[in-house]
């Protein structure tokens, strides 16, 4: 008995293994098929997620995760190379990579401040990014966006068409009211 659970034991440890191998494959095919359509720039080519093993003689592999970059076809870490603004693009990319692969009956993007330290450029980048995932998923995915940023609120508005968008606000004393709008600048309070 002993040795069928080392058997089964190392069955699974494979398993899993194997399953980390694929899903980290997709993600950064994820990735590679989506930067260029975000990114304008023309210093990173690409970017993906790098796991690298660590640990020593147990049974279970560990990883570091690292995000990296190609430029001019050499792969570099992103970690104190590249803009703020190049990390939010990465960040927000990598976030829809993971919900692409292991969320797929869940399909909730929730971003929060998804534009902060992007100029009006990166800012249209990700809306129109966030218009085609929504028109790539139909009803099958819903997006949360909580942000200050009006331009990207305007672009996604006109281009997706959202049946309520919903803006909070502070009356005079404080007290923070929630505002159901049809259209930007229509507001109804919502109870």
């Amino acid at each position: 008995m002993s040795k069928d659970l080392e058997t089964y034991a190392k069955c699974l440890d494979d398993a899993i293994i194997s399953f980390h191998s694929l899903k980290m494959e997709r993600i950064n095919i994820f990735l590679q098929e989506h930067w260029s359509t975000v990114y304008d720039g023309n210093d990173i080519e690409a970017i993906r997620i790098r796991s690298d093993p660590v640990g020593g003689s147990d049974k279970r592999k560990s990883y570091n995760y690292s995000v990296v970059m190609f430029v001019d076809g050499k792969e570099l870490e992103m970690r104190d190379r590249c803009s703020a603004g190049q990390k939010v693009l990465a960040s927000i990319l990598i976030r829809i990579a993971l919900a692409e692969v292991f969320a797929t009956s869940c399909p909730i993007l929730a971003l929060d401040e998804p534009t902060t330290n992007l100029d009006v450029d990166k800012i249209d980048n990700i809306g129109h990014m966030l218009t085609r995932l929504i028109k790539t998923y139909g009803d099958h995915i819903q997006l949360v966006v909580i942000t200050h940023d009006k331009q990207l609120v305007s672009l996604l508005h006109l281009s997706c068409r959202p049946e309520y968008v919903y803006g909070l606000s502070k009356n005079e004393y404080g007290v923070s009211k929630l505002k159901r709008h049809t259209r930007i600048g229509d507001t109804q309070d919502v109870n």
